[in-house]
């Protein structure tokens, strides 16, 4: 199987990666901006060499709002055009469950609005969304720690779950393709959670 995966959601950098069974893994990166969609389309050409991926994963979100777009645009048109198989992984995925359901959230910074986009799961149910720093302990007053991209210095009083990922479009690949031989759901729906959503009449 020839996987082609486009992870555009992140803040810093942006990056493309091709899997081979011949070859494993190429992998390139793009500065995060408005030329992202002008540089992206001639490396994948140049990474695919005329190979038709089976599948392309594309990192669904949250994260930058026209890093989703961007990938996600991509994503579609080649699958279109390629007749390959598309699957969306979310950002949310990367990070597994360290406890039993109810008692953690998980927190990605938002960059931006002082909070947090988070993800709750419970009863085999997951809530995604935006939350600012300051209504979280109002909001989930039974959450007994955070994990994610948080420490014990940002919430004084709650326990802080350590978990590190590095997010780039290998391992975006490396997970589509695990959820894959596990038979989950992949959907590609974006997830953009976005500020301008939440705060509509705020400037950020």
């Amino acid at each position: 199987m020839i996987l082609l995966a486009l992870e555009t959601a992140s803040y810093q950098e942006a990056s493309a990666a091709l899997f081979a069974p011949d070859s494993g893994f190429c992998q390139k990166t793009f500065p995060m901006g408005r030329d992202l969609s002008s540089l992206l389309m001639p490396e994948i050409e140049k990474m695919t060499c005329g190979r038709v991926p089976d599948v392309i994963a594309v990192d669904r979100g949250p994260g930058s709002f026209t890093g989703i777009r961007t990938g996600l645009a991509a994503a579609q048109g080649l699958a279109l055009g390629w007749g390959s198989k598309l699957v969306g992984v979310s950002r949310f995925d990367f990070y597994p469950m360290n406890g039993k359901e109810g008692e953690e959230l998980l927190l990605l910074d938002a960059k931006a609005g002082g909070g947090f986009y988070f993800e709750y799961r419970t009863k085999g149910r997951r809530e995604a969304g935006f939350c600012k720093k300051e209504e979280l302990s109002v909001r989930f007053p039974e959450i007994l720690s955070y994990y994610g991209e948080c420490d014990e210095n940002t919430f004084p009083g709650k326990r802080f779950v350590s978990v590190r990922n590095d997010f780039d479009a290998r391992s975006l690949a490396e997970l589509a393709m695990d959820k894959m031989r596990r038979g989950e759901e992949l959907p590609t729906g974006a997830l953009y959670l976005h500020l301008r959503a939440v705060i509509p009449n705020k400037k950020l």
